[in-house]
């Protein structure tokens, strides 16, 4: 798992700090703005600096779509992942009572360990350690099922079990790309960075024109952090506001096939 510096930092105290801070550079621009103010070259400042708010509101569009997109991708895996081992689960039928009974049991336990692999959060560790217990249970399926399929009468059994096997082992190494994959630090550190920036030339052109509305600077601020917020959260489904609580309850209830 990644262990990025703002991977640790809260969503929310990355916003704040943010918001702050613009708030300070564009006080700042202002009080520079003010000292050298030339009237006439005002409109060329307000053409710059609308220039530069635009490129920021770019870039915030492309890393918010960029976030949206990986989100989408992880809720649509967890929901794949569920199906798959449903389906392996009903695939058990196929074999002799006794049998059933013990892919079931293994199943239980398998089906137990994925339900944790979310609810430890963002414990890397906790992570690691129950990806790690699923992978040696769905082993233990397979050199069961494998075992089995020497047998002839378990022909038909093997030949529907297997495919639904390795389905339900692969969708969990894409489950975990998929969280290992994520936007970029370089990227969201140079949003801030012209997020900073773009405060101050807006202060800064403010200034020189000798005015400048606090009500619309700080919602322009506002705005920003805000968007930058619900980037973040998105990137990161284990914490925050935005979650995979929602697709994660379709492997909570495969609990219903086990009563």
């Amino acid at each position: 798992m990644q262990n990025d510096i703002l991977i640790q930092v809260e969503s929310w105290q990355i916003s704040l700090v943010l918001f702050i801070l613009m708030i300070i550079l564009t006080f700042i621009g202002k009080m520079i703005g003010d000292k050298i103010r030339i009237n006439k070259h005002s409109e060329k400042n307000l053409t710059e600096t609308s220039g530069l708010i635009a490129l920021l509101f770019f870039l915030l569009a492309f890393t918010f779509g960029m976030s949206g997109s990986r989100y989408d991708s992880r809720r649509t895996i967890v929901v794949e992942e569920a199906n798959d081992i449903g389906t392996a689960i009903l695939r058990s039928d196929l074999y002799p009572d006794n049998e059933k009974a013990l892919f079931l049991k293994d199943f239980k336990d398998y089906v137990e360990a994925r339900i944790q692999y979310y609810e430890v959060g963002p414990n890397v560790k906790g992570i690691l350690k129950a990806d790690s217990l699923s992978q040696a249970i769905s082993a233990r399926l397979w050199k069961r099922a494998s075992d089995l399929s020497k047998d002839p009468a378990n022909l038909a059994a093997t030949q529907q079990m297997i495919p639904a096997l390795n389905t339900m082992i692969d969708v969990t190494t894409t489950r975990l790309a998929g969280e290992k994959a994520k936007v970029p630090e370089s990227i969201l550190i140079m949003l801030f960075l012209l997020a900073l920036i773009s405060a101050f030339y807006s202060g800064y052109s403010e200034g020189r024109k000798g005015k400048i509305d606090w009500l619309v600077q700080t919602g322009f601020c506002m705005l920003v952090s805000l968007v930058i917020l619900f980037t973040y959260d998105l990137d990161r489904p284990r914490r925050g506001f935005v979650n995979l609580d929602g697709p994660n309850q379709t492997i909570i209830e495969l609990r219903k096939n086990f009563n």
